[in-house]
């Protein structure tokens, strides 16, 4: 469909036929698709000759900025596989999710820069430095001066590891997930711009950490489709709906956080240009997504997905009828199947383990073939480590992590169902439910929660009395975690291993 044409040829081809045309904005700065290639083409001539060539490993720390787009498409160009990290990575995590991907080189912020010599990561002489200038290092911005030969061979492979995405294993090993830019197409195109009915008159906003998935989905998508994407440098319920509003953005991907963040100044705004708005990365509460659906005057959808696979289920919560406490259904050429422990298919409205078969799946996990053979079943179907069920119409409902399932008396207990129940007290912000080693019963469960302004005096003991009123014996927990803010991942999921230690420090 695409004639196997790469990112970079796709992009290249709307600098042929609508040069002048807005490609990206960020902050003040707005170029258009000529621009966009002629810095694409300068970055990739330079960094051939620092030595890069098709098939290296490249480490990416860079911020939201226009910076992200060229090293992506540079990358898409030479046939560089780039893995792009946070800026927040430090010690010997650091140096750790270089080493698991293989990256000899690396284009990292000043202060990243600074770190990774220092730590003896990698030799100045392998760093390109952007933001700033550190000693040995070559910076961006000379590196795109230069007046090399400019590689015009399109021979990058669609097929050939593209970027390589880290997700931590069960062991709390970096575990990098590895995509095709032909994988990176398809779900641009088919589980994007088709599925939303996009096109080149669209304005993509992206307010998500690019080293994340679905924000690289955002900011390639419209550059492919040959229609406009506005980067913010990162979220804010201002900047947010500033750029909505003087963009014009037409649609977006948000976190269920950022919306949650949103909602008192949603009724306020005038978003009349939004077409659409997919929430993404943890599943909403019915009552927001109920006011959320008074405040936007768009179509709103919900999706589910996991990294490996991109987007698995989604619903337009905005048409009448629909389940609203679903996370919708698989979409167009994806098929899910719920099982049990042992793998086995379970009968429909059976709580198990959600697997799904699918042309938008990852290649593989980077250099760990006996991990990639066990995420799947002999038919094909990647297993999630999520568990849900299915409905008689085919929806699909997200429980939990199957990580998370509490073991309580031998009984399993899920956290979503404490979690529902807790949230049900207009004056709990917020709340998160999973299981602590106890010497006694082996786990109990701890509830950390967070108390709104107008929360009563005795707040704990209300809490108490709801939860032994509303949940069976089994599913009580045994510790109550009074915080003030529950700690978030860079994409607002609640992280529960830092409560468990925040918890656990509190003891000593």
């Amino acid at each position: 469909m695409h004639n196997n044409n790469n990112i970079y040829q796709l992009v290249q081809s709307h600098a042929v036929s609508q040069p002048d045309k807005i490609a990206c904005v960020y902050k003040n700065t707005s170029i258009c698709y000529q621009q966009l290639i002629d810095k694409v083409d300068h970055l990739a001539a330079g960094l051939i000759q620092f030595g890069i060539k098709s098939g290296d490993k490249l480490a990416l720390f860079c911020p939201n900025n226009l910076e992200f787009a060229y090293c992506i498409l540079a990358a898409a160009k030479l046939g560089v596989a780039l893995a792009p990290l946070p800026l927040t990575l430090k010690g010997h995590a650091l140096s750790k999710a270089l080493q698991v991907a293989d990256c000899s080189y690396a284009i990292a912020w000043v202060s990243v820069a600074n770190q990774l010599v220092k730590n003896d990561v990698l030799p100045s002489d392998k760093i390109i430095s952007l933001g700033g200038h550190i000693d040995g290092a070559k910076d961006m911005a000379s590196l795109m001066s230069l007046s090399g030969e400019h590689c015009d061979s399109f021979l990058a492979d669609i097929n050939a590891p593209f970027i390589l995405t880290m997700t931590s294993g069960s062991t709390g090993q970096p575990k990098p997930i590895v995509f095709t830019q032909a994988t990176k197409i398809v779900r641009a195109f088919d589980a994007t711009a088709h599925y939303y009915q996009l096109n080149k008159t669209d304005v993509v906003l992206v307010s998500t950490p690019l080293y994340h998935s679905l924000a690289q989905r955002s900011l390639l998508m419209p550059l492919m489709l040959g229609a406009s994407v506005v980067i913010l440098p990162k979220f804010s319920v201002g900047a947010w709906l500033d750029a909505i509003e003087v963009h014009k953005i037409s649609f977006l991907f948000a976190v269920s956080s950022q919306l949650k963040a949103l909602l008192p100044e949603l009724k306020k705004a005038q978003l009349t240009s939004l077409k659409c708005v997919v929430s993404s990365s943890a599943t909403l509460e019915s009552d927001d997504k109920k006011l959320l659906l008074s405040a936007l005057n768009c179509h709103f959808h919900e999706c589910y997905g996991a990294s490996e696979m991109g987007v698995i289920s989604d619903f337009d919560i905005t048409q009448p009828n629909v389940p609203i406490n679903s996370v919708g259904k698989p979409l167009p050429n994806l098929r899910i199947k719920i099982c049990d422990s042992e793998r086995h298919l379970l009968s429909t409205g059976s709580i198990g383990e959600i697997a799904c078969c699918s042309p938008t799946a990852f290649a593989q996990y980077y250099n760990l073939p006996e991990q990639t053979a066990q995420s799947y079943d002999d038919e094909g179907y990647f297993f999630t480590g999520d568990l849900g069920y299915l409905d008689g119409d085919g929806y699909l409902y997200y429980v939990g992590r199957t990580k998370e399932v509490i073991k309580s008396g031998g009984i399993n207990v899920y956290p979503s169902d404490i979690e529902l129940v807790t949230n049900y007290l207009p004056w709990v912000d917020e709340c998160a439910a999973f299981g602590v080693d106890d010497d006694k019963f082996g786990e109990v469960i701890l509830l950390a929660f967070v108390c709104s302004k107008n929360a009563p005096s005795n707040a704990k003991a209300q809490l108490q009395m709801h939860l032994l009123k509303e949940l069976t014996d089994y599913q009580q927990p045994r510790i109550l975690f009074d915080m003030a803010v529950l700690p978030k991942t860079e994409m607002g999921k609640i992280h529960k291993p830092s409560i468990k230690h925040k918890y656990f420090q509190g003891k000593v």
